[in-house]
């Protein structure tokens, strides 16, 4: 290690050690010196960068709650490193088992796959909707457009046009299965 390394080390470890004794001065300083540095770490372990602010945010919450570990008279780095790695390897099994059960399809289905649609039935469905549902689901389903672009046009708030579509799903649904 060089001497600036050395006393940058001791100097984040003497900032650890007020810390632990409650100085929140030091922390904010112990924070603000390596936090660049983590971060910077943690973005070479994956590739999204929004991945990477996910787990710098839980590595510093595990280093406050493992802060009371801290043995002063070791180096700061290779502990606070460990921590970020374990964060990190956490971050990988959790994706990994969330892909396990995850199945991505292109358009999600709220019939079953082998019940026959009938375009008429669908037809008939959307004309009894009323006018505000149907145009909702048109612009959205229909057309491709935006929330925020259907919006746009209906004069209407985002939040307004997503109501408006889910009752026009929900309608639909019921109208398609019989609950007429």
């Amino acid at each position: 290690m060089s001497a600036v390394s050395d006393e940058r080390s001791a100097r984040r470890g003497a900032w650890m050690q007020r810390v632990q004794n409650g100085d929140r001065d030091a922390y904010r300083a112990l924070l603000d010196d390596i936090g660049p540095v983590l971060l910077a770490f943690l973005r070479r372990k994956v590739a999204d960068p929004h991945d990477a602010d996910d787990m710098f945010q839980d590595t510093l919450i595990a280093l406050h709650r493992a802060r009371h570990t801290y043995d002063s008279s070791r180096p700061l780095e290779p502990w606070l490193f460990a921590i970020a790695r374990n964060v990190a390897a956490d971050h990988h099994r959790r994706r990994l088992a969330r892909l396990s059960w995850e199945v991505l399809v292109e358009v999600p289905c709220d019939v079953p796959a082998d019940a026959s649609l009938d375009e008429r039935d669908l037809d008939e469905a959307l004309r009894r909707l009323p006018p505000a549902q149907r145009e909702a689901f048109a612009m959205l389903k229909l057309e491709g457009l935006s929330v925020e672009a259907g919006a746009a046009r209906a004069g209407i708030t985002p939040g307004a046009l997503r109501v408006r579509a889910h009752r026009a799903y929900t309608r639909i649904k019921a109208l398609l299965q019989g609950d007429r």
